[in-house]
């Protein structure tokens, strides 16, 4: 199987942006304008490389903040102490999660001291002047814009320049400030950069001028990236954390006691790790709820397979393991969804992944339900084997659930 990591990656990391940015099926859009702004402040650097991390530690600074109950933008924009509080952390997570992405240590360091000031009054780690990074000072300057652009507190350059003005030499050092405003009133930039309409087209550009970090063929990046993505999808929805990782290796165990050829095991892992990231554009107040879900509520909940099909197609170099990740509801006659295939229609992972998923839902705490034995979950799957999934499969997996250490 031969999949070209470094543009692997890149369609990964776009993804990943997609996750931190979508909030109850709206593009907030505010990490891409952060990159924008990002490329366009650290523009000429002579080191490419440099440029790379920089532009990718905007585009990544704020996944620390995913596993929020709304998305981080409302508590940047409010400046009260319970907010303050909830931010402590993104960006010691968001740091820790970069971290584990191939190739992005550095954007990583950066990401970890975004939210310091010069004066020293910032967090997580109280730092000050020249003891920040001069890429964690342009993404400090490009967040705060865009947090008053979101909170349109800004409407013009010249607002803008007031309402920074007061914080020269305290977030921000006064020359990066000038730079900041003289480049944004260039070409109407800003002006630009306000209508959501061209925000796409903006990053398109960025992300063209900067171009992709190089990953190197002998690192298992790809993999690596997934599994990364897998954490992020699983902080939105806390009441399944690891689901997303037990999952894959159950599959990965059951597809290796099938003998199935290593690259189709392979695909199968990779599938199970993000197979629930349509979730994300399910409502969390529906994902959470304890009482019984209405036809309405489920019919939403129902949708997330779809969701993961259209998501999964922004990564045109995985689109073997789009059937699988989008299949893993469909049942063995017919009566799942989102396509209502039956039998040998399904693909074999997508039927591995169906019986993965059940056991890990039915043996995990869940909003509505205490988790039920491991013994309890095998005897379910012996009951829905031939209706909701694959005979032979199942036979297969049982053994192997048993003899888990559970």
């Amino acid at each position: 199987m031969k999949i070209e990591p470094t543009k692997t990656v890149d369609e990964l990391i776009k993804i990943i942006t997609y996750i931190t940015d979508i909030e109850e099926n709206k593009k907030i859009y505010h990490s891409w304008r952060v990159a924008i702004l990002c490329a366009k402040f650290a523009s000429p650097v002579s080191n490419p490389k440099k440029l790379k991390t920089i532009f990718h530690a905007g585009l990544l600074h704020d996944i620390g903040g995913v596993g929020f109950p709304y998305h981080i933008i409302h508590y940047l924009t409010r400046n009260d102490t319970t907010s303050r509080n909830i931010l402590l952390s993104h960006p010691i997570i968001g740091a820790q999660l970069v971290a584990s992405i191939p190739q992005m240590s550095d954007a990583a360091k950066l990401i970890l001291d975004h939210h310091e000031w010069i004066n020293g009054r910032g967090y997580p780690r109280a730092k000050s002047g020249k003891s920040i990074p001069w890429g964690a000072q342009l993404i400090r300057i490009a967040d705060t814009i865009d947090i008053l652009l979101q909170a349109r507190r800004a409407r013009t350059l010249r607002d803008l320049k007031k309402r920074m003005a007061v914080n020269v030499n305290k977030e921000y050092p006064k020359e990066l400030f000038s730079k900041a405003m003289k480049k944004l009133g260039k070409k109407r930039f800003l002006q630009k950069l306000r209508l959501r309409s061209c925000v796409p087209q903006l990053f398109k550009d960025a992300q063209h001028k900067v171009g992709p970090m190089h990953i190197p063929q002998r690192i298992d990046a790809i993999g690596t990236t997934l599994e990364v993505v897998s954490q992020i999808i699983d902080m939105k929805h806390p009441y399944s954390s690891g689901h997303s990782l037990r999952v894959s290796r159950y599959a990965m165990a059951i597809a290796l006691a099938m003998n199935l050829s290593h690259d189709h095991i392979t695909l199968i892992k990779w599938a199970g790790l993000i197979h629930d990231i349509g979730k994300l554009k399910v409502s969390r107040r529906i994902l959470g709820k304890r009482a019984k879900l209405t036809p309405y509520e489920y019919g939403k909940v129902r949708e997330h397979a779809h969701f993961t099909e259209l998501i999964l197609a922004m990564v045109p170099t995985l689109k073997d393991i789009l059937p699988i990740a989008s299949g893993h509801h469909e049942f063995f006659d017919g009566s799942g969804y989102p396509l209502g295939l039956k039998g040998e229609e399904i693909a074999v992972g997508a039927k591995i992944l169906a019986i993965c998923d059940a056991f890990d839902a039915m043996t995990s705490n869940r909003p509505y339900r205490n988790p039920l034995t491991p013994e309890i979950a095998c005897k379910e799957i012996i009951r829905m084997s031939g209706k909701q999934f694959d005979p032979h499969i199942a036979k297969l997996s049982l053994p192997l659930f048993k003899n888990l250490g559970l």
